[in-house]
This record gives C-alpha cells, structure tokens and sequence, in this order.
C-alpha cells in the first residue's frame, strides 16, 4: 500500500485519472463520492493555500483520492474515494490517516454521500464518529405511474409565486443576467451565508466556473433584485441530465441554492423565489426535483414539507473520534 501524495495542486497529469476513478466510483456505488465543488478543484485547480489533494496510486495507477478544503476558523471539510477495484486493501484507512493527520488547526471532518454501507464501515472502522447531516428530499414534478420505484407518485399542486404588495414595490423577480449579475449576487451571497463558509465563501472564479458547465442556464437562476440594483434573494436551479439516482432515461431538476440577504427575511422571498425556480422546471417537463438541506435546519425543512418535498436519503459527516474535528 502506497502513502499518500499530499499537494497544495493537483498536477494535470493526476486531474485525468482521478476524474476517471471517481466517476468508476459513482457507478459502482450508485452515488457521487466527490461533490461538484471538488470536481471544479480538480479541473480548475483551487485558490492558494485554500486545499489539499490526497492521491494514493499503486503501480502506476491512481487508485485513491481525497480531497480537503480549508477555511479559517472551521473544521477542515474532506471527501474520500477508492478505486471499486482496489477497495479493502487499506487505501481509504490511509487517506482517513493522511488527512487527519495533515489537517489545519481546527481538525477535519470526511463526508460519506449517500451514507453508503462501505462509506460508514470505513469511517467507524477508524475511529470516526457522525458530526453532521445533511439531508436529500425530492418531490415529483409530474404524476409518475407504478413502473417507478415506489410510485405512484402524484405531483403537488405548485401555486405561482407571488409577492406581498409591500414587497413587490421593492425588488423584481427576473433571470440572472450574465455579464451583469456577478458581483451583486456574490455580495447577497456572502450576506445570505455568513454563518455557512461552505457556500458563502464562493468566489468570482468559482461562480464564472459554474457558468461554463453544461449544466448552467441562466433561465433557472432567479433572483430578486432591488429598486437600487442589489440582490436582495436568489434561487439557482440545476438540471441534472443523467437523471441524478431518480430517473434512468431522463434529467432532473435540483434546487441547488436558495440564498436571502438577512435583511430581507421573513418577507416571503425565500418562498416565493423557491416557487419561482419549481414552476420552471416543472414546465420544463422534468419528472422530479431534489434538493439538499442541513439536518439541523427545521425550519428549512418544514418549508420543503410544505411544498410537497419528502426525505429521500442523507449525507453524514464523519469527524476522528479523538476530538480532531
């Protein structure tokens, strides 16, 4: 067994064959172990002194990765992922050990997606002990017969969006405009998720990177935009074309990020905004949406409820059982 490859940057060479081994991963395991954000990390590279790269290769090959994100005064957030064909011969307790024991002064915590059993066997194996949830709801977007797993299932009624008097004075719901839009909705981004660095850290680079894939529309990014030209709440949509463990011959919508600036809330935005991106990939014919939310987050949670969305699966976060994290 190898010993991990630590690196501030992942060389070109590397980027390839650990795409390759993940998306080996995602098929055999039915689930994505790197999220999109790592994906982008691989691709693009990563800001300096912001991640690490963990790559274990044993002859020749890449059969072992894991990624880490710092930022300051958090845990350090990592996700971990083995060749199917190299599994149980210690790659992924050596990437657990190297990115513990290459974390920042606050410790790390691992993500299992999707919780899977050889995910969860690992990480207790170790030592590693849940830290946090974050749950996967999805509600149907059209009547869905009996041939669907689990079905029939009935789409909800959408109502359409709408805004209190008081608040449709103030801002427009409208598409994200390209070229226009960026930094305005980074500023109501950074607001919207101050306590959540994950997401409220974003930057210009991993916004325009977002722009270029294939996935981006800006027709299923709404925002809601001020009187003065700021952003005061948002609601980007995400179509997934192969289908998202869903549906098998077709794509899939997700809410991928609704965002309120603190002082904008409680006036409905967050609602009516949800509303908004849900009608559009309903008329856009998609069979289902999902979304992802934090397991601590109930009001959150009630809201999905309201709007027809039931639990689907979760994501739990694994931190050393030593404290580290």
């Amino acid at each position: 067994m190898s010993t991990p490859l630590v690196t501030d940057n992942l060389a070109p060479e590397l980027a390839e064959p650990v795409l390759a081994m993940a998306e080996a991963a995602r098929a055999a395991d039915g689930v994505a172990a790197l999220s999109e954000h790592t994906l982008l990390r691989i691709r693009h590279g990563a800001p300096s002194g912001s991640s690490r790269f963990h790559v274990v290769s044993e002859g020749g090959r890449v059969v072992g990765f894991a990624f880490v994100e710092r930022v300051e005064g958090e845990p350090d957030s990592g996700e971990v992922v083995v060749d199917p064909a190299h599994r149980r011969g210690g790659h992924g307790s050596a990437l657990l050990r190297s990115v513990r024991d290459d974390a920042g002064p606050d410790g790390v915590r691992v993500w299992a997606h999707g919780c899977t059993p050889g995910a969860v066997s690992l990480a207790t194996a170790d030592g590693w002990v849940p830290a946090r949830e974050l749950h996967k709801m999805r509600m149907p977007l059209r009547d869905l017969g009996p041939e669907v797993p689990g079905g029939p299932w009935t789409a909800p009624g959408l109502p359409e969006p709408a805004l209190r008097p008081d608040v449709a004075e103030k801002v427009r719901i409208r598409p994200f405009v390209v070229g226009q839009d960026e930094q305005a909705w980074l500023e109501a981004n950074t607001r919207a998720f101050a306590d959540h660095p994950e997401q409220g850290g974003l930057t210009l680079d991993d916004l325009l990177q977002r722009e270029v894939e294939d996935w981006f529309d800006p027709r299923g990014f709404f925002v809601a935009a001020t009187n003065s030209g700021s952003i005061a709440a948002y609601h980007w949509t995400k179509t997934h074309a192969d289908g998202a463990g869903l549906s098998d011959d077709e794509p899939v919508g997700e809410v991928y990020v609704v965002g309120v600036d603190p002082a904008w809330q409680g006036t409905g935005l967050g609602r009516a905004l949800t509303l908004a991106g849900l009608v559009h990939l309903r008329d856009a014919g998609l069979p289902w949406v999902h979304l992802y939310v934090d397991g601590d987050n109930e009001a959150a949670v009630r809201l999905y409820e309201s709007l027809g969305f039931s639990m689907w699966d979760t994501d739990v976060m694994f931190a050393p059982g030593d404290g580290r994290g």
